[in-house]
């Protein structure tokens, strides 16, 4: 008895810990941007987590900046911890692929090289794409992975995406923050082909009825604020379900997380 008390209370921690950590990161963005040309990013009243009169593009690059130095020590702990589940999942991957939110490239590393043609890298966060240049070069991917600098909602109208139709989705932890993840979601489907594989790793809502809900709405309240604009309370599993006919659906939550895991997840591969 005195374990499983022990463990609730671990998992009721754990996100006040991780937004903690997140915030540990403030010091030394803030001394990053001590520079002539940053000091208009530095110098206004938001700081980095309350809302502010700032311009939106402003406030938003604050936040852009603190959370990519974050996520370039955290990124690599993440994929460490949850890539024997997430390799296989990506051996699913083949031909043109769409790689959304790839970060600093911390997946790229188990992508089967072999059966992919090419990579379009979408994150829209520059301040990523210094290291995510350094891992494609890496892992050998120079001429087949292409960054894209915009969002899901820029690909079509910019040109990015020059084929009709891809042959692979990679959604791995990314779908929490995109902004209208229905619609986007809807967009991703759109662009897979026929027999095309969605593989995809999220963290999502805890379900109905269960009183770790109430804690994780609560957490959700200040959780975008420090990790970038991240959600807890998006129902990912059965949007992306919704998105349109699946010949094939394959996702379950982990094995391992218990029924008072706040921060869930669901993992596994759609074929369109």
């Amino acid at each position: 008895m005195f374990e499983k008390t022990r463990d609730i209370f671990t998992h009721l921690i754990h996100p006040i810990l991780f937004m903690y950590l997140a915030a540990s990161y403030i010091p030394s963005t803030t001394t990053s941007l001590l520079s002539p040309l940053q000091l208009n990013i530095l110098l206004s009243p938001s700081a980095f987590v309350c809302p502010s009169n700032l311009p939106l593009d402003q406030e938003e690059k604050q936040k852009e900046i603190w959370f990519a130095r974050f996520w370039a020590i955290y990124g690599p702990e993440l994929q460490k911890n949850t890539s024997p589940t997430v390799a296989p999942l990506l051996q699913r991957v083949h031909g043109i692929v769409l790689d959304i939110g790839p970060g600093s490239g911390e997946w790229l590393p188990l992508l089967p090289k072999n059966r992919i043609t090419k990579i379009y890298g979408v994150e829209p966060n520059k301040d990523h794409h210094a290291a995510l240049r350094r891992k494609i070069r890496e892992c050998g991917l120079e001429g087949v992975y292409e960054i894209v600098p915009v969002g899901i909602e820029d690909l079509e109208e910019g040109g990015w995406i020059k084929e009709e139709r891809v042959d692979s989705v990679i959604t791995l932890f990314c779908l929490c923050g995109i902004p209208r993840p229905r619609e986007m979601i809807g967009r991703l489907y759109g662009m897979l082909g026929e027999g095309g594989v969605w593989v995809l790793y999220e963290h999502v809502r805890v379900r109905e009825g269960r009183w770790v809900g109430w804690y994780q709405s609560a957490m959700n309240l200040f959780w975008p604020h420090f990790l970038g604009g991240c959600e807890l309370r998006r129902d990912t599993g059965r949007w992306v379900k919704e998105a349109g006919p699946w010949s094939q659906v394959e996702l379950v939550q982990p094995v391992n997380e218990p029924e008072y895991q706040v921060v869930p997840h669901i993992q596994g591969v759609l074929v369109k």
